[in-house]
C-alpha cells in the first residue's frame, strides 16, 4: 500500500483544487482513527468552484475556464423514455447557480445553513446542489418517491432552512401530482423555526403548476427574482474539513443518522478516483443512473470536477422498453456507465435476454460501474461472455454513504476475477477483521481465502465529520458523538479501525466483497 500522505501530496501537487491558504502537513499521523484527524489544516476549498471551475496550472487559488469552456455542455439532463433531453452549457450552468446563491443569499442564506430538496434528477436540482455549497452551506436530498414521514425524519433533524420540491413526477410510465405531498411537508415543518418555505421546481419547464393552494410555498421563478438579476458568482471558501453535505443511513432500525461530510475530502477523493484510478477528464461522459436519494448522486454530479459531461437520467430505465438505457449510451456516446447488479440480472433474465452489445453501439463505452448489492461470479462471466464488448472495463466497487468513496475498486493496471474487486483505493490499508472477536477486543485479521469483516485500519479524508445531532460528550476525549462512535469504532479496539459493516470480503490477491 502506497503511504496515504504519500499518495494524497502527490495527488494534490499534480491534479490540484482550487484553493487559498497554506498547510504545514497532510495530517497527523500519530494521531488515532477514532480522532477523526484534520487533513490540510489551513487550507479553504469550496466545492462548487471546484465542480464549475479548474483551477490555473500557474497559481491554483484562481479559477478558470480550463476544460469548461463558456459554450462546452456541462451536463445533459434526460427525462424517462428519452423523451426529453436537453443540454446544458458551463455558461449556462455557472450563471445559473449565480441566480439562484444570489437569490438565497438575498433571502438570508449563509454559511453553515441547509437547503434541502425533493426532487428528480434534474438540471434545477443540480443547480440548487451548486448554489448552497457557493454559499458555503451543506445540501441535503431525498428522492420523490420517498414516503412524507421519510422525508421529514430527515428535515426534522437537519432543520434547512429551505426546502426545495418538484411540483410532479413521473416514473415507470405514470405521473404523480406531489402537491399534497407538498402540503404534508409543510404540515409537519411547522415547529421548525429555522425553516422559511418551500421552493416549487416545475417538472415541466413550460408548465409550472399553480401552487396557490400550498402554504408557505413560491415558485422557482418566484424566488429568483430576489437576485435581481445578479448572475456573478460568488464562492465562500471554507476549511478543507467543514461540512457541506449530509447524507443518511436506512433508518430501517430507528431514526435514519445524519451523516455529515466534509467539502476537502470529498473533492481530494474525487480527484483521486477520478484521476489516479480512473484517468476521466473533458472527454468522459458520465451517466450514473441513481436517485437524488442515493450517495451515487454525488458521484453523477462531482464527475464534473474533471471537465466530464454529466447525463442525468430521470425516471425508470425501463420505459418504455428494457432497451431505452442501452441505445441512450449510445447516442450520448457515454463513457462511463454507472449501473447495479440488479438493473444487469434483469436484462439477462429477460425473454429473451437482452445482450447489450448486440442492442447498442458501445464504442465508446469505457467502463461499467456495478455497485449497490454483491456482483455474482456468474455475472462476472457474463459480462464479458455475451453482454458487453471485451473493451469495456467491469468495475465492481464497494463503498457508499457512510465514506463517501469506494474503498475497495476498479484500476486500468490489474486484471479482474470473477466475484473479485481490483483494489482498494489508493491510500487506504483495506483488512479483513474475524467476526468472532468480543466487540471492544483487537481485531484479528483473517487469512487469504477466508471470509471477514470489512475494515480500513487507518484514517482517511472522506471518513464523516460528525452525525448531526451526534454532539461528543462532555468528558470525552473525541470530536465525534457516541452515535459516530458506536457505528464505525466500537466494534474492534486497541486499536480502533474503521468498521464498515454490513460488509464481508475475502482478502486474496484481489478482493472479494461477498456480502
Amino acid at each position: 500500500m502506497i503511504e496515504p500522505t504519500s499518495t494524497l501530496t502527490m495527488e494534490q501537487n499534480r491534479y490540484p483544487m482550487i484553493h487559498s491558504g497554506s498547510y504545514r502537513k497532510v495530517v497527523d499521523e500519530t494521531a488515532s482513527i477514532e480522532s477523526i484527524p484534520l487533513w490540510f489544516e489551513g487550507v479553504q476549498v469550496n466545492f462548487a468552484e471546484n465542480v464549475l471551475y479548474s483551477p490555473d496550472p500557474s497559481n491554483p487559488s484562481r479559477a478558470t475556464t480550463i476544460d469548461k469552456e463558456d459554450d462546452a455542455v456541462a451536463c445533459t439532463e434526460v427525462r424517462e423514455g428519452c423523451t426529453e433531453i436537453r443540454d446544458c452549457t458551463w455558461r449556462e450552468i455557472r450563471e445559473r447557480t449565480a441566480m439562484l446563491a444570489n437569490a438565497m443569499r438575498a433571502r438570508g442564506v449563509a454559511k453553515g445553513d441547509r437547503v434541502a430538496i425533493v426532487a428528480s434528477n434534474s438540471i434545477d436540482t443540480l443547480t440548487v446542489f451548486y448554489a448552497i455549497t457557493a454559499l458555503g452551506g451543506l445540501f441535503s436530498s431525498s428522492s420523490t418517491d420517498m414516503g412524507t414521514k421519510g422525508v421529514l425524519d430527515r428535515l426534522h433533524q437537519t432543520r434547512p432552512k429551505f426546502v426545495f420540491a418538484d411540483d410532479w413526477a413521473v416514473y415507470n410510465g405514470k405521473t404523480v401530482d406531489l402537491r399534497p405531498k407538498m402540503k404534508e411537508i409543510i404540515a409537519g415543518m411547522s415547529g421548525i423555526s429555522e425553516f422559511q418555505g418551500m421552493v416549487s421546481m416545475p417538472r415541466w419547464q413550460d408548465k409550472p403548476e399553480d401552487i396557490t393552494s400550498v402554504p408557505r410555498t413560491e415558485k422557482l421563478s418566484t424566488f429568483l427574482q430576489a437576485a435581481g438579476g445578479d448572475k456573478t458568482l460568488r464562492f465562500e471558501r471554507v476549511a478543507f474539513g467543514d461540512p457541506f453535505l449530509i447524507v443518511y443511513s436506512s433508518g430501517t432500525t430507528g431514526m435514519p443518522k445524519c451523516i455529515v461530510h466534509g467539502v476537502g475530502g470529498v473533492l481530494l477523493n474525487n480527484k483521486k478516483e477520478g484521476k489516479l484510478h480512473r484517468d476521466m477528464g473533458p472527454s468522459s461522459t458520465v451517466l450514473q443512473y441513481t436517485t437524488t436519494g442515493w450517495i451515487m448522486y454525488l458521484v453523477s454530479c462531482s464527475s464534473m470536477i474533471h471537465g466530464s459531461r454529466a447525463v442525468l437520467y430521470d425516471g425508470s430505465p425501463f420505459q418504455p422498453e428494457p432497451k431505452t438505457l442501452l441505445r441512450l449510451l449510445e447516442s450520448q456516446r457515454v463513457t462511463d456507465f454507472g449501473s447495479s447488479p440488479r438493473y444487469m440480472q434483469t436484462l439477462a433474465t429477460a425473454h429473451p435476454p437482452i445482450y447489450p452489445r448486440e442492442v447498442a453501439d458501445l464504442s465508446a463505452l469505457r467502463r461499467v460501474t456495478s455497485t449497490g448489492m454483491v456482483l455474482s461470479e456468474p455475472q462476472f462471466h457474463q459480462f464479458y461472455s455475451q453482454a458487453f464488448p471485451a473493451h469495456v472495463q467491469l468495475s465492481n466497487i464497494s463503498g457508499g454513504t457512510d465514506c463517501a468513496a469506494c474503498l475497495v475498486m476498479d484500476t486500468p493496471l490489474k486484471p479482474i476475477y470473477p466475484g473479485g474487486c481490483q483494489t482498494a483505493g489508493l491510500g487506504l490499508d483495506i483488512q479483513a477483521y474475524s467476526a468472532d472477536v468480543l466487540e471492544g477486543e483487537p481485531g484479528k485479521p483473517m487469512p487469504l481465502g477466508e471470509p471477514g469483516e470489512l475494515v480500513c485500519t487507518n484514517a482517511y479524508p472522506t471518513m464523516p465529520v460528525r452525525f448531526w445531532n451526534d454532539d461528543a460528550e462532555a468528558n470525552s476525549k473525541l470530536r465525534i458523538g457516541p452515535k459516530y462512535f458506536g457505528a464505525y469504532f466500537a466494534r474492534y479496539q486497541k486499536p480502533s479501525v474503521w468498521a464498515h459493516g454490513g460488509a464481508k470480503i475475502v482478502p486474496q490477491c484481489y478482493q472479494r466483497i461477498v456480502s
